[in-house]
């Protein structure tokens, strides 16, 4: 039975990049062309060619960690593969959906950071992330607007609407990280092996014993603030990111961190141990589930009565 849905995972950052990408005019037809391609058909068939399928008879140790995140979750089982690469997972295939590991992140993760690995990713999918983050890898991977876009496209757009697309894209792409990071939280009602899997892909080796202090680190994200106080640096930083898929390590460790120890986590934990969450009260105009403490509806901005999260009327 599911115990969390999209809305209680959501991140403002993913929500408010999503909304500024899908108000740029011909980003439909982006969609479209893409769609047109065919790219899912191909990536399923290397993934059949190149990679082995796991499932109870087939590298059982490791498929048996993804159904109870699928049914936490509230999500269809994806299919899940195993391929050679480095320490990284992914999920493609917005109609048919796979995640895809990697051998080397099974070599330096331990079994339930894996498995928070599978929760970030089955995160995307409860999201509705893939469609536009597998439109974005594309991009990354031909570096060329054209391959993605289409020629016909290109030629309708000006090069400035075309270069606010991909931007915009690549944006919402780094952000939407934040969202799944929070998936892994909320399953393992906590950030410890979300926390310690990041360490890992960072470098820490597996065999070293986590004793890392959070506070430490986190005092490397202050640092980073103090030393991009000024617009030059600021755009120093910009360009640092924009160079990669994801935010930032320490930037995702402070944001899921925050997240864990903040009151509306506290009150998400509440509600799912007490199996309330399906009497929770929708959003007046939406329809969307709220999430406790929620001033504004974060799917549409419409004002939320503070008993209306509560349920309790007073």
């Amino acid at each position: 039975m599911a115990v969390f849905d999209a809305s209680d995972i959501l991140h403002p950052q993913d929500i408010s990049a999503r909304q500024q990408l899908e108000s740029i005019p011909l980003v439909q037809s982006a969609v479209k062309t893409y769609l047109s391609v065919k790219i899912e058909k191909q990536i399923r068939q290397q993934l059949l060619c190149t990679a082995v399928r796991l499932g109870p008879h087939q590298v059982p140790e490791i498929y048996r960690m993804l159904p109870p995140v699928c049914e936490v979750l509230g999500i269809e089982e994806p299919e899940l593969y195993l391929a050679r690469g480095p320490a990284n997972a992914v999920t493609v295939g917005h109609t048919r959906v796979a995640i895809v590991i990697y051998n080397e992140l099974l070599e330096d993760l331990a079994e339930d950071e894996i498995q928070a690995v599978l929760a970030h990713e089955c995160g995307h999918i409860m999201a509705q992330h893939v469609l536009y983050r597998q439109m974005a890898e594309a991009l990354v991977r031909t570096g060329e607007s054209a391959a993605l876009f289409g020629s016909a496209l290109i030629r309708s757009a000006t090069g400035l609407a075309s270069k606010q697309l991909r931007s915009a894209l690549l944006n919402w792409y780094r952000k939407s990280e934040l969202t799944a990071d929070r998936a892994a939280v909320a399953y393992f009602r906590g950030p410890d092996p979300m926390q310690r899997a990041l360490f890992h892909i960072i470098g820490v080796p597996k065999w070293m014993p986590v004793d890392i202090s959070h506070s430490g680190f986190f005092e490397q994200a202050d640092e980073f603030d103090k030393i991009t106080e000024s617009k030059w640096d600021r755009m120093l930083a910009s360009s640092l990111e924009a160079g990669s898929s994801h935010p930032m390590p320490v930037i995702r460790m402070r944001e899921l961190t925050a997240w864990s120890k903040s009151r509306t986590f506290e009150q998400l934990l509440g509600i799912a141990e007490a199996g309330h969450l399906d009497e929770r009260v929708g959003c007046a105009q939406c329809g969307q589930k709220l999430v406790p403490e929620w001033r504004f509806c974060q799917f549409c901005g419409t004002p939320v009565p503070q008993a209306a999260t509560t349920g309790t009327g007073e």
